[in-house]
């Protein structure tokens, strides 16, 4: 039998229907994730001590559990400006090499590792001064440290992994607060021509040869009288397209707020002058790895602490999508990033570009870090949750003067057995209207449907209202050591709501919308019985905050077997003689962590486990069990 979904959105009449089929009229194109990238710079002095206490402190090792403990595939890789600063030269080898001990970086990249983000290695540092004081040795120096690290960690992680990873030029070399080593454009070429000899040689096997592209120049192009560095390596790679050390022509175009066009507007501008004075460069993928709403992430501003960065960052993912099936000059897109990795500080809590409020409690012994999900975060694991072939972005002008942006994907043309819908207001839209009274009628595409099929659904939304933690924080007049109240008050903000959810017993889903204080978004998700059952969640870490407070984090390693996952269940005993009790009861676990502070007489030590639980609520096997003792 075949059927059809219909959501009665708030609106104005009944008169206005939409109607869209949705195999026969609708085209789909292979959706990949091109905007699961993430950056930061961190704190302090370019040295390596002041390198090494930014990435290896307890605030920045929780932030970037928290960013690993998105759903699968919301976040991917990392890209941190001076991540070599980690790296210490210690001496010359009798053949006047360079020799450096990589254990600092090792131990960040493990953790990485384990927490399974990949790193982007930009080849920006200055390593005890050696590039300055050696000169006419740079060259040699550049293709040796590309060489080393390639070929370390080649030894350390295997082919398997490094090939995941990202290998980058020196970050906008163009400005002197990066170019600590004063380029030339001499220097440049040949520094760029060392690092891909370097990279390539590393790549070389008895057998076969890996190969690492080589991205760059990651330049902001302005006036080329400034910025003789980056449209330098362009005319190079021009005139001599064979002997390009680059494969992804990267750059840095950002907006200037909430207005998602400006950043495609400008990238188009840059890429239609490339293309027109260095025509052969069309072959290359491009990627714009800063694409953020706006420069400078620790200036704040108030939408960078509610819904509304959550939504202008869609906005923009929306944007490159359409640009990338539309537009010619963003056809070999292969990424967009956005720097918004940092540890936000005092008093800015939740207005500066971050993923995370980050609360630093000075007034316990010791010292330690909360974190609080902005909306933004939960966007980026409702995105997650997306299948792998999308239609173009569908336009609804509605008769109350309303349009919607519906972005359609599923998991196979011929057999679908998954669907997902966001669904947001579109771009340009106010945040401020509502929508009051009457309904309108949106017929969303057909769902075809099996003999003996039974479909699931559930949809989920942030929005202004309901969650947005910054609202509690104000609440509580912006307190700067938020006590446990209310930082459970907040955290019970997190995370998605659902509006609706259950069996389809029939083909119309009736929705109100006049409760959704816009800007909002939503996440539509259509399940077979026959998909895949949620797998055992893998990896349970427990992770100490601070006194009686622990950090869940564990791994889904099935990405389409969780597409259909509603939430997940925590479970916890004291001892071997206690029984079990869920202690994530009351609470909605759309994303694979959970942070507990008990309120209840209970403490902290004692066993954990981790269950899945499906929209047809299903549930996994539990995980292996973990125990855990506070150390005092």
């Amino acid at each position: 039998m075949a059927g059809s979904l219909m959501i009665l959105m708030g609106a104005l009449t009944l008169s206005s229907l939409h109607r869209f089929n949705y195999t026969c009229d609708t085209t789909y194109y292979k959706f990949p994730k091109f905007w699961t990238n993430t950056g930061l710079c961190p704190a302090g002095r370019i040295i390596h001590d002041d390198i090494r206490d930014s990435l290896l402190s307890d605030a920045m090792q929780m932030n970037l559990l928290y960013i690993a403990a998105l759903p699968r595939g919301a976040i991917t890789h990392i890209r941190i400006h001076w991540l070599l600063e980690l790296l210490q030269f210690e001496q010359f080898s009798q053949s006047g090499v360079p020799i450096y001990d990589f254990s600092v970086l090792d131990k960040f990249l493990m953790d990485l590792d384990e927490m399974n983000i990949k790193p982007v290695i930009e080849f920006m540092a200055n390593l005890s001064d050696v590039f300055i004081k050696n000169p006419t040795q740079n060259g040699l120096y550049w293709d040796n440290l590309s060489y080393q690290v390639a070929r370390h960690y080649l030894n350390m992680f295997g082919a398997k992994k490094v090939l995941n990873w990202r290998f980058e030029t020196w970050n906008e070399p163009d400005l002197l607060t990066y170019n600590k080593l004063n380029f030339s454009v001499e220097d440049y070429l040949t520094y760029t021509q060392s690092l891909h000899n370097g990279l390539e040689i590393a790549g070389i096997r008895p057998v076969d040869s890996l190969h690492f592209p080589l991205r760059g120049p990651a330049g902001l192009f302005k006036a080329e009288s400034h910025h003789l560095l980056c449209w330098s390596i362009l005319e190079f790679c021009n005139e001599y397209i064979e002997s390009c050390p680059l494969e992804i022509l990267t750059y840095h175009r950002k907006g200037f707020g909430e207005n998602a066009s400006v950043i495609l507007n400008n990238s188009k501008l840059l890429l239609a002058k490339i293309y027109e004075k260095y025509p052969n460069l069309q072959k290359l993928q491009i990627s714009n790895d800063e694409s953020d709403p706006i420069s400078g992430w620790s200036t704040p501003r108030e939408f960078q602490a509610d819904v509304r960065y959550a939504v202008t960052l869609v906005n923009i993912i929306i944007e490159h999508w359409r640009a990338k099936l539309t537009n010619t000059l963003f056809v070999n897109l292969e990424t967009i990033s956005h720097d918004n990795a940092f540890l936000s500080y005092h008093p800015y809590e939740f207005y500066q570009r971050t993923l995370l409020a980050h609360f630093r409690m000075n007034n316990t012994i010791p010292p330690h870090s909360q974190f609080i999900q902005k909306p933004v975060y939960t966007a980026l694991g409702l995105l997650s949750r997306l299948a792998d072939l999308a239609s173009d972005v569908l336009t609804i002008e509605m008769t109350s003067g309303i349009r919607l942006d519906v972005l359609k994907t599923i998991d196979s043309v011929k057999y679908p057995l998954y669907y997902s819908w966001l669904i947001m207001p579109a771009a340009g839209f106010s945040a401020n209207k509502m929508f009051y009274g009457g309904r309108e009628n949106i017929i969303l595409p057909e769902i075809h449907i099996c003999d003996n099929e039974i479909y699931a659904f559930i949809l989920e939304s942030i929005d202004q209202d309901h969650t947005n933690p910054l609202n509690v924080w104000l609440n509580f007049n912006r307190p700067s050591y938020p006590n446990a109240t209310i930082r459970e008050v907040m955290r019970r903000q997190q995370g998605p709501k659902i509006l609706t959810t259950g069996i389809l017993l029939n083909t119309t889903l009736t929705l109100d919308l006049s409760t959704v204080k816009a800007p909002w978004l939503m996440l539509l998700r259509i399940c077979s019985i026959l998909k895949p059952h949620l797998t055992t969640p893998q990896n349970l870490l427990l992770t100490p905050v601070t006194h009686n407070e622990v950090l869940l984090t564990w791994q889904e390693i099935n990405p389409t077997a969780v597409q259909c996952h509603k939430t997940y269940d925590v479970w916890f005993k004291m001892n071997n003689t206690q029984s079990w009790i869920n202690i994530s009861s009351d609470w909605h676990l759309p994303f694979p962590s959970f942070h507990f502070a008990p309120s209840n007489g209970l403490n902290v030590n004692g066993f954990y486990k981790v269950r899945g639980i499906d929209i047809f609520n299903k549930t996994s096997m539990f995980s292996t069990q973990v125990q855990y003792i506070e150390v005092k």
